[in-house]
């Protein structure tokens, strides 16, 4: 799964099943970092143009998937797999993702 944003769209969730793959897309140029930064806000923090933390909250409230208790229990595995591997922050209840610029 991957968050996918650009400067002129807003924030979406794209192959939400996919819970092997967990990065963010930016439709940009790493020169929009702090646009980009500014525009996630609340719901991803870039803590550089190559990291990102997604909290937690904004997949579990993700109008999509909220209500979906099998995609739900599919995100608590995946989390829980990731924390062994340095990609959970818990203090911040985030999950860490690549960032991939495509601009």
């Amino acid at each position: 799964m991957f968050f996918r944003i650009s400067l002129a769209d807003r924030l979406r969730l794209e192959d939400r099943d996919n819970f092997r793959a967990f990065k963010l897309v930016v439709d940009g140029r790493r020169e929009d970092f702090e646009r980009v930064r500014q525009a996630l806000a609340g719901a991803i923090e870039l803590a550089d143009a190559d990291t990102a933390w997604v909290f937690e909250s904004t997949l579990r409230h993700w109008p999509d998937v909220a209500q979906d208790k099998a995609w739900q229990d599919a995100l608590g595995t995946m989390i829980e797999k990731a924390r062994p591997h340095g990609w959970i922050d818990d203090e911040r209840k985030a999950i860490k993702a690549h960032v991939e610029w495509r601009g």
